[in-house]
């Protein structure tokens, strides 16, 4: 016979079976493959670089970190604006960490100077929208502080900042302590007062 007219030599079933199966798998692979770099994909834009401040200098400069509202009027604090008060450092026990732990940050009566308020009392307002009442006279009273710093460093978001009230828990009566840890708001956003 003509060699050209040969046609093409069966294969058997068990030849085709197995190329069946290595497009199966070459193909589970590629789409494998698709759904991994989907996933990296959707990580890669979920994940907000953190940002990157200078030493000492915080990464909220600039931005507004904290807005207090009093007689029709509203004052608004960027970090460099808190940092340039008056610094006070409060080193207590508190019911939130294992050991004592040191606060630093102006304090919450030249804040409300500043903004040039007075009233009988003071809504700290969380980010999560948590509000604690604060008696005005606290402000005199106790050395009340709005930390910025935790023993050194700025306070993170994830970690109850970066404004946390701070009240000199160590020095109060224990009956005014338990009442000053329900006072002091983390991640402090606005201060209304009345």
């Amino acid at each position: 016979m003509i060699r050209f007219l040969r046609s093409k030599p069966q294969t058997s079933f068990q030849e085709r079976r197995r190329q069946t199966d290595g497009r199966r798998l070459m193909l589970f692979g590629v789409f494998y493959l698709m759904l991994l770099a989907a996933v990296a994909v959707l990580v890669a834009v979920s994940i907000r670089p953190r940002e990157i401040a200078a030493p000492g200098q915080s990464a909220n400069a600039g931005k507004v970190v904290l807005t207090v509202e009093g007689h029709g009027r509203r004052t608004t604090f960027d970090m460099s604006t808190l940092q340039a008060l008056p610094q006070h450092i409060h080193k207590v026990s508190t019911p939130w960490y294992l050991r004592p732990v040191s606060f630093q940050g102006p304090l919450l009566r030249d804040v409300l100077a500043t903004a040039d308020v007075s009233g009988t009392r003071i809504a700290a307002v969380a980010v999560s929208d948590f509000t604690a009442d604060i008696p005005f006279e606290h402000t005199e009273k106790y050395d009340v502080i709005v930390a910025l710093r935790m023993d050194g460093r700025p306070l993170p978001a994830r970690d109850k900042g970066p404004l946390f009230v701070i009240y000199p828990y160590d020095n109060l009566p224990q009956k005014e302590r338990e009442e000053s840890f329900g006072l002091s708001v983390w991640q402090l956003d606005v201060l209304r007062v009345e």
